[in-house]
């Protein structure tokens, strides 16, 4: 009886959090706050960003953990080491911004490419109830990323990243910076940016990054 009320519980856990991520995506998308941890401020009509806070759960998440990547490819941490800095997208199928701001990660991840920086992207609606990979899911992300020239690796969401990333992500799409070794560089940001806004940032986090190796 114990283990059937635990999984009953990470099943209403699962399908509250993907209808607060499908909420949040949709208040976004109307300029409206989400979540009282975050600040947000607009830049452009319909365009809302914000940064949210640093929390010591999701400073952790990336430095240890194991998923699969659209093509089924099991991948862990060791997928940062390549890179100076690693811009972690979380995004949703769901989410119009997230789908808006892609065409613009696309072209940032080949111009940074032979800079130090890569483009990572999680999509957050990739698991049902039961923590097990939707196959009908992951061939439509795989197949929005292509439409949209998001040509960089996307990770479908795994049980490792439902029990430490999903509880962090209070709306997408949500972007984090990690080092080569996975620590997270400052804060993360919620809300979709244009081309300049995330070269503007982008910018700023490799130096930091660059100026310490």
């Amino acid at each position: 009886m114990g283990e059937m009320k635990k999984n009953l519980f990470i099943k209403a856990a699962l399908c509250m959090a993907a209808v607060s991520l499908l909420t949040a995506c949709q208040s976004q998308k109307n300029s409206e706050t989400v979540g009282t941890e975050v600040q947000a401020a607009s830049k452009q009509d319909n365009q809302e960003e914000s940064q949210t806070g640093e929390s010591e759960e999701s400073r952790g998440v990336f430095e240890a953990f194991t998923a699969q990547d659209l093509d089924g490819n099991q991948v862990d941490q060791s997928i940062f080491a390549d890179a100076d800095l690693t811009m972690i997208n979380v995004w949703g199928t769901f989410c119009t911004p997230c789908l808006d701001e892609m065409p613009d990660l696309g072209e940032l991840s080949e111009e940074y490419k032979d800079k130090g920086m890569q483009i990572i992207g999680i999509c957050s609606d990739t698991v049902n109830a039961d923590r097990k990979l939707d196959e009908a899911q992951v061939k439509k992300a795989k197949e929005l990323a292509e439409q949209t020239g998001a040509d960089y690796l996307h990770l479908a969401m795994s049980g490792d990243l439902v029990d430490t990333l999903l509880p962090q992500v209070m709306a997408v799409p949500m972007t984090i910076f990690v080092d080569s070794e996975g620590k997270q560089v400052g804060s993360a940001y919620m809300g979709a940016r244009d081309k300049d806004g995330w070269t503007e940032i982008i910018e700023e986090m490799l130096a930091s990054v660059q100026g310490e190796a």
